[in-house]
């Protein structure tokens, strides 16, 4: 689940209580996922309240926090782990890490194009930061569906390691896009 944070957080500020920046060291766990709900649901399946996040301004894109422009969360008081009966907790877990991790691809590439086009987007706001933010969100979207649908949610391992393994590439090419840890 792709869900756009707005006014979260700001460069340079600290996140608020119950969220998670995306990190390349640590992996999500099951105490981060805290949404409770009550005790007899229907629900069959765990939801993460994952987010891209872009707050700043034009001059912050010619500064050197540029890339802290874009945010990649994780809502941990908005997230939900089904536990209830159920032996796969490692793969729910590594099904929510590979979606985290394909929108910190998406965020990385904004952050390419935001530092691609600085100059032009402070001098005449052109390409409009909005677009490029909500086009960087829709193919983070695409990517979250054509990872469930090839890895029927985590659980086909040869394509779920596959996958890993490209976004592992793609997040090394990427690395100069990364906030530090």
């Amino acid at each position: 689940m792709l869900v756009g944070f707005l006014g979260v957080a700001q460069p340079g500020k600290p996140l608020p209580a119950g969220y998670l920046r995306w990190s390349a060291v640590r992996r999500l766990q099951v105490a981060d996922f805290q949404l409770k709900l009550r005790s007899k649901n229907n629900l069959r399946q765990s939801i993460g309240n994952i987010g891209l996040q872009m707050d700043g301004n034009a001059y912050d894109l010619l500064s050197k926090r540029v890339n802290a422009v874009v945010q990649n969360l994780f809502n941990t008081s908005a997230s939900y782990l089904d536990s209830a009966g159920r032996e796969d907790m490692n793969e729910q877990l590594r099904y929510m890490q590979t979606l985290w991790d394909i929108s910190e691809v998406a965020a990385r590439r904004l952050r390419k194009e935001l530092r691609a086009n600085a100059r032009r987007i402070a001098l005449i706001g052109k390409p409009d930061t909005g677009e490029l933010f909500r086009l960087a969100s829709e193919e983070a979207s695409r990517r979250h569906i054509q990872y469930a649908d090839e890895t029927n949610y985590g659980l086909y391992l040869d394509k779920q390691e596959t996958w890993e393994r490209q976004l592992a590439q793609e997040l090394a090419e990427l690395a100069a896009f990364a906030l530090p840890d």
